[in-house]
């Protein structure tokens, strides 16, 4: 029997949100991964696309991200450097969960940005600059705004890298390498993949 979001640990106002979207009971790759992730955990997760993983990862970072709404906020050391960090191989997917995460967020006053190829850095660089929590994006692109120290990665604490197979397909794997290398505050790491070559699993073992 499907277990109920409070059953897995979901915070209620998070719940509300859920709710109010449909999204009525957690599926499969859900329930068998938030306990693990709300705990704080690594995760390892083999998932198809479509199979609701975005809510998987994107339930745990809002939970743990300090935003400004937050009582927290007033004595956060690290106001708008970047907390979670979410590696995507597409500028379609960067779009499409950044979209999510913001209405997952959209009560906690938490600020979301999508850097992918394609588009001018002027506008990506002045949100970094504003102070942003979460940051959605391809490998590429994440790496020219870090070279350029406009991303600063030393204060992530989440990491999610999704589709990951796909980023291996697409050439992406040494610069996921160098993206984790430079996250070395890292508290919690999940990892998203519909297979799981060989060179998927190392990595996972590497940084895990």
């Amino acid at each position: 029997m499907t277990k109920t979001w409070l059953e897995l640990g979901v915070p209620k106002n998070i719940i509300s949100g859920l709710v109010s979207r449909g999204i009525e009971a957690p599926f499969p790759v859900q329930e068998a991964t938030l306990p693990d992730a709300l705990a704080g955990n690594d995760i390892c997760g083999k998932a198809p696309t479509g199979s609701g993983k975005t809510l998987a990862f994107g339930i745990p970072v809002i939970e743990r991200v300090i935003a400004p709404h937050d009582p927290e906020w007033a004595d956060f050391a690290n106001k708008g450097m970047p907390q979670v960090l979410i590696v995507v191989p597409t500028r379609e997917l960067c779009t499409q969960v950044t979209r999510d995460i913001e209405e997952l967020a959209s009560n906690r006053g938490i600020r979301t940005l999508a850097v992918y190829g394609g588009r001018a850095f002027e506008p990506q660089i002045e949100a970094l600059q504003a102070g942003i929590e979460i940051v959605v994006g391809t490998p590429g692109r994440l790496l020219d705004l870090s070279r350029q120290g406009q991303l600063r990665l030393k204060q992530v604490s989440r990491l999610v890298l999704d589709e990951a197979d796909e980023m291996l397909d697409l050439g992406f794997l040494p610069d996921v390498e160098k993206i984790l290398a430079n996250t070395p505050n890292r508290m919690q790491t999940m990892l998203f993949s519909a297979t799981m070559p060989g060179d998927i699993i190392a990595l996972a073992r590497r940084f895990m």
